[in-house]
């Protein structure tokens, strides 16, 4: 039982370490300037908070941590606010004129005490034990206007959270006093979008004062407000810069022309990002700006200076609302939300995932590209692309990347292009091609088989898929409701060398071989270890031969192909 009680006992004593505890005694301390100071009358009566450094001119510590209180001390007004700071000296060798010679050495501001201001007086409370234990200095204080001691708070090197929570604490017990109850005009902003600004300012748009900096979006009266707040804005600052093609796609023109059309609504983020051309509406123009960008034809969007976009009430679908400031009085009272988005310009669907209305979902799926390979007239090579799905399509984007200065054009196929606007450029990065299309009745149906684009090349290549730039392929398919962002091309034939023989497959697989009239007598099909599978004899006056692959096991087959003028030509496939 006596070590229970006496355990009891001792949490007791420790307790008032933390946090705010018993009233603070009086004092009236002389500075090195000459300046008196009394802790009631000149302070805490009037809502001001008291910040008490305790040190002496030859603590090591005390120096070090010096220029971070420096820093306090200005960023809290420099005793000019609501609040005000005292460094008073420990030492009996410590005078006024000591402490000055100090300060100014290390560039301190804010005022000192020594043994001939009154230091001991001020200090004998707290050295007693009165608040709790004396650790040695420097040892900081924290004083409410209602009295009240935040004693030993935490202040270390670079870090002066635990000094500012505290004062933030003290203005908010004001003892209703002169200065009219604490702080009043305290508020909090927030911002709910995953991209976050990099700062927030309080600034005086009706007199043209410097503005102040709220780092968290959250004000305590760290400086003083003048009575009379009207004109003083919150307007978050987002200067960072972001590569204008990252997150921006086909599907973002997709919902513009939506919102164009009167089928989809915007909230206010969706409709700042998507005025890319800064007009102050969202026109075709903006579709065509963005078309652009992805395509490489521009870098960036010409008529704007920067990558995001803040807007208060981000969520907000009233057009007349959208602004990227709210006053600081309408915070206080609550007159209007406290809620700001940022956003990226050009990125229409990623500004919707405020919310959880119509949410753009990617999914992984894969799109087959088939890519048929054959030798025109001219000698160039035609490397045909389609799906072996019908595939609904909104939107596409995509780039492919071969050998260097290889690529000659670029067409799309007649269904296609009839169906869907279609946009390409050329070396964008060596040996690459993008292409974008755009359903002109929002979606188009692309039957199987049916030619997406054709690229030509003067040599024989074989593409890949390509992230060049930043610029990802990206398929919107379904209206909407399902993306492909992943690409699975697949080679059937390639062409190895000569112009006179083309292969290609049927629709049921089979191969299909044409040539010129006469051109081919003698066909033989090998497998990968060169052994024949069987042969055919080419009829007189035939142009193409189907041959059924029905019986071969899948895999990749050579036909050779004997030509009537003596040469052959090796052409492979693939049966799947």
């Amino acid at each position: 039982m006596r070590a229970n009680l006496m355990f009891k006992a001792i949490f007791l004593i420790a307790l008032p370490i933390f946090g705010f505890t018993a009233k603070a005694p009086d004092f009236t301390v002389t500075d090195y300037n000459n300046k008196v100071h009394k802790l009631y009358e000149a302070y805490l009566d009037k809502d001001k908070v008291m910040v008490i450094k305790f040190f002496f001119v030859g603590c090591p510590p005390c120096t070090s941590i010096a220029p971070y209180v420096q820093q306090s001390y200005a960023r809290w007004g420099s005793g000019a606010g609501k609040v005000e700071f005292l460094q008073i000296s420990t030492m009996k060798g410590d005078y006024n004129s000591t402490i000055k010679s100090y300060s100014q050495n290390k560039g301190l501001t804010f005022p000192g005490v020594g043994v001939d201001g009154g230091a001991q007086a001020a200090l004998a409370p707290y050295l007693a034990g009165t608040f709790g234990s004396w650790y040695g200095t420097p040892t900081f204080v924290v004083i409410a206007p209602n009295g009240e001691v935040n004693y030993n708070v935490n202040m270390s090197l670079g870090n002066p959270s635990g000094l500012d929570t505290a004062i933030a604490q003290a203005l908010r017990l004001g003892n209703g006093g002169g200065g009219g109850g604490g702080c009043t005009n305290a508020f909090t902003v927030n911002t709910i979008t995953k991209i976050l600004p990099e700062t927030y300012y309080i600034v005086d748009l009706l007199n043209g004062n410097p503005a102040s900096e709220i780092q968290t979006g959250n004000y305590n009266c760290e400086f003083q407000l003048p009575q009379n707040i009207d004109g003083h804005y919150v307007i978050p600052q987002m200067n960072q810069t972001v590569d204008p093609r990252q997150n921006v796609s086909t599907a973002d023109i997709v919902l513009i022309q939506r919102y164009i059309l009167t089928l989809q609504p915007f909230n206010n983020l969706q409709r700042a990002v998507a005025d890319v051309n800064n007009s102050g509406s969202i026109t075709a123009a903006d579709v065509s700006e963005i078309r652009k960008l992805i395509l490489g034809i521009t870098a960036g969007f010409n008529k704007l200076t920067k990558s995001y976009v803040v807007v208060h009430n981000p969520k907000s679908l009233n057009y007349f609302d959208l602004t990227d400031r709210v006053l600081v009085k309408d915070l206080v009272s609550k007159a209007k939300t406290n809620v700001f988005g940022v956003g990226q310009y050009g990125d229409v669907g990623g500004a919707n995932l405020i919310s959880n209305d119509d949410l753009i979902v990617r999914s992984s799926g894969k799109i087959n590209f088939f890519v048929e390979v054959t030798q025109n007239s001219n000698g160039n090579f035609e490397h045909r692309f389609y799906s072996d799905e019908t595939l609904l399509v909104n939107s596409f984007q995509y780039e492919i990347q071969g050998t260097e200065n290889n690529i000659l054009d670029v067409m799309a196929g007649n269904y296609f292009s009839s169906n869907l606007g279609f946009k390409y450029s050329l070396n964008n990065a060596p040996g690459t091609a993008r292409m974008v299309g755009l359903a002109s009745n929002l979606a188009a149906n692309i039957p199987a088989g049916e030619t997406w684009f054709t690229v030509i090349t003067k040599d024989h290549d074989k593409f890949k898929n390509s992230h060049v730039n930043g610029f990802n392929y990206e398929f919107a398919l379904d209206n909407l409701s399902r993306f492909i962002s992943d690409v699975n091309l697949i080679y059937l034939v390639s062409s190895l060398k000569g112009q006179n023989v083309s292969i290609y497959y049927s629709q049921l697989n089979d191969i299909i071989i044409n040539s010129t009239k006469n051109a081919i007598t003698k066909i033989d099909c090998l497998n990968l270890n060169g052994n024949q599978v069987f042969n055919y004899s080419y009829p007189a006056e035939t142009y193409e031969l189907e041959i059924k692959t029905t019986s071969m096991q899948p895999g990749i087959y050579f036909a050779k192909v004997q030509l009537a003028n003596g040469n052959s030509e090796l052409k492979k496939f693939v049966k799947f």
